[in-house]
């Protein structure tokens, strides 16, 4: 499929994780309602590791800060 898709667009595509179970899941016959529905279980699986590691190690004031530090510099 991805190479039938490359050739059409003339463009070289890249597959994510959410790609590759797409195509494992219309192999498989699923319907594509549920198709749609492991993608999206896939990305908030992903939304909720993200969150518990921001829990235990934050890092996103430190990364807010440095990027305002930095844009006062250029200005």
């Amino acid at each position: 499929m991805r190479v039938a898709a490359e050739h059409r667009t003339g463009k070289v595509l890249r597959v994510n994780v959410t790609g590759a179970i797409g195509v494992i899941s219309t192999a498989m016959d699923l319907p594509l309602h549920v198709v749609r529905g492991l993608g999206v279980m896939a990305r908030a699986i992903g939304l909720v590791g993200h969150l518990a590691e921001e829990g235990d190690r934050p890092i996103a004031g430190r990364i807010w800060r440095e990027a305002e530090e930095r844009a006062a510099q250029r200005d």
